[in-house]
């Protein structure tokens, strides 16, 4: 299982929001550039970043601080928040992105994973799920969705999706413990699962891998010391 270090830029600085409530978001670094320099040197393979403006506005707002962590490190960048046109996604994919992360746009306008996944390999493509209890939180988890989960997913199955990224949006950024449920409930769907939300220990790493889950990312606790994130990928690799 992958580690994913997250970096959640906000104006240009590095934040965690409690259950993606903007008024409660803590300020851990405004050096974007240092902090993805800081996980590559930890031994982090990948990391997430998300455009937290741009998820909140529907455009992007943070590109420069995505391309220059991009140029900052070797490591595979896995990128969402915002990215609601074609135009959009294929430039962060021609910059070099591996990923990108497709959540209200998934959501409400599936022809655009249709068209990224006729256009692009298979593997750089990813929707969102992010709920809060049995709704679909959307456009930067500030509003809901009039589809339900199981609708989408069944979408998403459609068009050929592989990876899917699951927050619990109710535990992300509590350190309370990942969405297990969710996790299994989505593999059983038969993709790829990136699991966010609540991670705050060792054990909650090896619970995850244990669900089969293909990634998981972590913020909270990494930036608050409760976690090291040398410790996550050796719980992660374990068997």
């Amino acid at each position: 299982m992958l580690i994913f270090p997250a970096i959640a830029l906000l104006e240009g600085r590095c934040v965690r929001l409690r259950q993606g409530r903007f008024d409660e978001a803590t300020v851990y670094s405004d050096d974007p550039l240092g902090v993805a320099q800081y996980f590559a040197e930890q031994g982090a393979e990948a990391l997430h970043v998300v455009d937290l403006d741009g998820a909140r506005l529907g455009k992007a707002k943070n590109l420069d601080w995505i391309y220059r962590i991009r140029e900052a490190v070797s490591i595979p960048l896995q990128v969402g928040g915002g990215i609601r046109t074609y135009a959009l996604a294929r430039r962060l994919l021609s910059a070099g992105i591996e990923r990108i992360v497709l959540g209200t746009a998934a959501a409400e306008d599936p022809r655009l994973l249709v068209r990224l996944l006729e256009s692009h390999a298979i593997d750089r493509a990813a929707a969102a799920l992010d709920l809060r209890g049995d709704r679909l939180a959307v456009k930067g988890w500030e509003s809901e969705s009039a589809r339900n989960p199981d609708e989408l997913l069944d979408t998403l199955k459609t068009v050929g999706v592989r990876w899917v990224v699951c927050t619990d949006v109710t535990r992300d950024g509590l350190l309370i413990g990942p969405g297990l449920k969710l996790a299994r409930r989505v593999i059983r769907e038969g993709f790829l699962v990136i699991l966010a939300g609540g991670v705050a220990t060792v054990d909650d790493v090896i619970r995850i891998r244990e669900t089969g889950a293909a990634g998981c990312i972590i913020g909270s606790a990494l930036y608050g010391g409760l976690l090291s994130l040398p410790d996550a990928i050796e719980a992660a690799r374990a068997v």
